[in-house]
């Protein structure tokens, strides 16, 4: 924002203006307006004009002109500075700034440092038990990022991950679960790692094997990572 200039500064701004106009309308006008007339009129004309009004008296009439000119310009420059200040006002008011908070990108949805943690030290545990673990996971909108930091800490485990694509076989199949060819009868090495999540504060769930599964030849339980809920 532009400081105010000072007194002085506003003082002669104004005086100039005052002093421009009124020059104008002096040497412009008031001085010559005599002359002017002396060379368009005829001579016997102004014989009579001097006889009613003489030169001394038309002298301090031309000084009364210059004093009201003076006061003409002074009255004319306030004016303008006015007029200017009024319309400075309205383009303010007319048309404010307007303010618009910055759009911040939605968070990424992905397991917590804490929980990545959990699930590495634990799982490293069973590893030898788990074998190759088949992790299917539906690939779309903010499940990407969450399914990748799940399968790294599955893999800073050092358990053996192969990751396929795969799409639920229901729209209820949301969140994280352990899709098993008999869910009433699933390896211990599977309870423990299902165990693992739960400890690790993500909710987990048991289903039928899925149906896009049998390419993969997947035999027993795999993890699925499903998509979010609607």
């Amino acid at each position: 924002m532009d400081a105010d200039p000072s007194y002085l500064a506003r003082l002669w701004e104004f005086l100039w203006e005052v002093l421009s106009a009124w020059l104008v309308q002096v040497t412009g006008v008031i001085l010559v307006i005599e002359q002017f007339l002396e060379l368009i009129l005829p001579r016997k004309w102004w014989e009579k004009v001097d006889a009613k009004i003489p030169k001394a008296e038309r002298r301090r009439l031309l000084l009364w002109l210059c004093a009201l000119a003076f006061i003409y310009a002074s009255f004319s420059a306030y004016d303008d500075v006015n007029k200017r200040l009024r319309l400075a006002q309205e383009r303010s008011q007319s048309t404010p700034i307007p303010f618009e908070l910055p759009v911040m990108p939605p968070p990424i949805k992905k397991i917590t440092p804490e929980q990545a943690k959990t699930i590495s030290v634990m799982a490293s545990k069973i590893r030898s038990d788990l074998g190759r673990l088949v992790v299917g996971a539906y690939l779309s909108g903010d499940n990407v990022h969450y399914s990748i930091s799940l399968v790294d800490a599955l893999m800073r485990a050092g358990i053996e991950v192969n990751e396929v694509n795969m799409a639920p076989d229901d729209p209820a199949q949301t969140g994280v679960m352990i899709a098993c060819d008999d869910p009433g009868n699933m390896p211990d090495a599977v309870k423990k790692l299902k165990s693992i999540f739960t400890q690790a504060g993500i909710d987990i769930k048991t289903i039928p094997m899925l149906s896009q599964a049998k390419p993969y030849r997947v035999n027993g339980c795999m993890l699925f990572i499903g998509p979010s809920p609607l």
